[in-house]
């Protein structure tokens, strides 16, 4: 399956990368316990979703997210450039919407270096985007509403 152009979340800008097929199915280790999932690869990123951090809250599934870029992205901060952020992200997986609540951009990959760039937003003002299936944002909701917790019953 070929991965589509898809609108990423960058930090108040929007980046189109043209991805060209999910990545492989396999665990990547992080530091701690953290358990990280490939999701997607593309010439210019990989995007991970961490296994652990898939909670439900409320009619919502929020998540954390990591991508690597092949090469530095240029931040916000005049003369510094990042090659990994982390994204905390909420799933509205009945409308598959996706919202961006806070994201790390740092200056190596892995989410190694000087942390070069965040962002946060709060519960209201959450920006929902689209997230069609065969893109990076498509992904990361799959794979974050297929694995989330059930809701509590009653709940």
């Amino acid at each position: 399956m070929r991965i589509a152009k898809a609108a990423l979340l960058g930090f108040g800008l929007i980046t189109l990368v043209a991805l060209s097929g999910p990545g492989l199915a396999q665990n990547q280790p992080a530091a701690g316990a953290d358990k990280w999932y490939s999701v997607a690869t593309s010439d210019n990123e990989e995007a991970f979703v961490n296994t652990s951090s898939i909670k439900l809250v409320g009619t919502t599934v929020e998540l954390r997210a990591k991508e690597n870029y092949t090469a530095p992205k240029p931040a916000v901060k005049k003369d510094k450039t990042y090659q990994s952020a982390r994204t905390v992200y909420r799933l509205d997986c009945a409308q598959r919407k996706i919202a961006m609540l806070e994201t790390r951009a740092f200056s190596g990959t892995e989410l190694q270096g000087e942390e070069v760039q965040k962002a946060s937003r709060s519960d209201r003002n959450l920006i929902w985007m689209d997230a069609p299936r065969a893109t990076v944002f498509g992904e990361i909701l799959d794979y974050g509403c297929k694995h989330a917790p059930a809701a509590a019953p009653g709940g």
